[in-house]
């Protein structure tokens, strides 16, 4: 019976790391498509607040075309955002553009009154500046951005 109870040990043994090993693999598929699918979804939100905030001045492309500038007097007229890394010398202002789109730092004193402070804009009502809302905020503006670095053209 030893024999017996020695055998089926092994196989019970064997079966147990069949079963882990599938499991890691499993789950390691999962981490996997999770990072592949999380950036398009960042960059699909981006691309969604882009269209409601931005695309009536700047162009559904980002090319200072939107239907907004015939209507409204802008001066300066919207920039391209297509160009911003050529003018930057190929490297995408980032930050900068972070920036820009949040509109709360380097306030001018009228230069900026036709396009929206989105830092303050996005914020959740009721919970206005608080830790929760102002990480909404950074992650949505940082969206836009990298939705805009996705515009630009050589």
């Amino acid at each position: 019976m030893t024999g017996n109870n020695h055998v089926a040990t092994l196989t019970l043994t064997s079966v147990v790391l069949t079963v882990m090993r599938q499991t890691t693999v499993a789950f390691l598929l999962l981490i996997l498509m999770i990072l592949f699918t999380a950036r398009p979804a960042l960059a699909q939100s981006g691309k969604q607040d882009y269209e409601t905030y931005c695309a009536a001045c700047h162009g559904p492309g980002g090319n200072g075309n939107g239907p907004a500038r015939l209507t409204i007097p802008m001066t300066p007229p919207p920039p391209d955002l297509t160009q911003l890394a050529k003018r930057n010398g190929g490297k995408f202002p980032f930050d900068e553009v972070v920036e820009i789109i949040d509109g709360r730092k380097n306030i001018t004193a009228h230069g900026r009154i036709q396009m929206p402070f989105l830092g303050t804009t996005l914020q959740k009502p009721g919970q206005e500046f608080t830790p929760e809302s102002d990480a909404e905020v950074k992650r949505r503006i940082e969206s836009m951005a990298r939705y805009v670095q996705s515009l630009q053209k050589n």
